[in-house]
């Protein structure tokens, strides 16, 4: 996924949400929440982009920390998108 769809699929989920807000819905912002909790490390983009891609996530590690950790990929897995910057 390129930076530019990234940017964009957060954009979107950033601004789902604060039209839930603005409309007095607060539903939406508790999944949020507890992704950002989840993944507090990640900047807010990144979390919004692995909560949009896989909601039901419990964990998020690069390739080679799969690895060292003993658990491996499956073939023709795919992974979560995430933002470089």
């Amino acid at each position: 996924m390129s930076n530019e769809k990234a940017r964009k699929l957060a954009e979107q989920a950033l601004n789902r949400l604060l039209t839930e807000l603005g409309q007095g819905r607060s539903e939406g912002m508790k999944p949020y929440l507890i992704a950002m909790d989840r993944y507090h490390r990640y900047s807010w983009k990144n979390v919004a982009l692995i909560h949009i891609q896989r909601p039901d996530v419990t964990r998020v590690a690069g390739f080679h920390s799969w690895s060292t950790l003993d658990s491996f990929v499956k073939k023709n897995e795919k992974g979560v998108a995430i933002s470089r910057r």
